[in-house]
């Protein structure tokens, strides 16, 4: 099997994994300390290249902060994968039909990231508008994993009268709804005349750069 050349890495990069390789005991270290730390003016610059470092498999977020899983800016990359976008995902009720058929782009991620070596089941899609913030916000990138059953605290990706949606799903007094994080929208029913189908949860959410 041929090896991946490295994934090269501007200074800013270089600098936030070995002040993370320094620092990794702080996670309530702030991005305009760590601006002042590695000689960057904006800490909205900071932000950016974190997010950049998840995509080229420097670092996962968690529900904390920023955690560095490859130290190395050496490393060949024998464990990325080409991981397809397949447009957007409504974060709403209404709107049109915004998945396509055909991948826009591929993302390289770590197989330590998507946490799985079933890649081919597993895409990222678009989120689109407010419904579900502040878990997912607008134009967030959310993996998604095809598998056969989701728990009822999973975010699940469900098409719904052909309207493909990030949503929870859950059941009051024998009914299923569709339900939002931003309390400013109200649960939707899943009627018996709808058309429904969910074969995907979410895994992981790279907010927005």
């Amino acid at each position: 099997m041929a090896v991946r050349k490295r994934v090269d890495l501007d200074d800013v990069q270089k600098a936030l994994i070995a002040f993370f390789k320094k620092n990794t005991w702080d996670e309530w270290v702030t991005l305009r300390e760590i601006a002042a730390a590695i000689w960057v003016n904006h800490p909205q610059t900071v932000l950016n290249k974190l997010n950049q470092l998840i995509l080229k498999g420097y670092f996962v977020k968690d529900n904390h902060w920023y955690r560095l899983i490859r130290e190395s800016v050496t490393d060949r990359m024998d464990d990325i994968v080409q991981i397809p976008v397949f447009g957007f995902a409504q974060c709403g009720h209404n709107g049109k039909r915004v998945i396509d058929e055909y991948t826009q782009e591929n993302i390289p991620v770590t197989m330590a990231f998507i946490g799985t070596s079933d890649v081919q089941n597993c895409f990222f899609v678009r989120a689109k508008w407010d419904s579900m913030e502040p878990k997912i916000q607008d134009w967030d990138l959310v993996l998604i994993r095809q598998q056969q059953n989701y728990d009822p605290n999973d975010f699940v990706f469900i098409v719904h009268n052909n309207l493909p949606k990030l949503k929870k799903i859950v059941k009051h007094d024998n009914k299923f709804y569709l339900e939002s994080v931003n309390r400013f929208f109200e649960d939707v029913e899943l009627s018996e005349y709808d058309e429904s189908k969910v074969v995907w949860v979410v895994k992981k959410i790279i907010k927005s750069v």
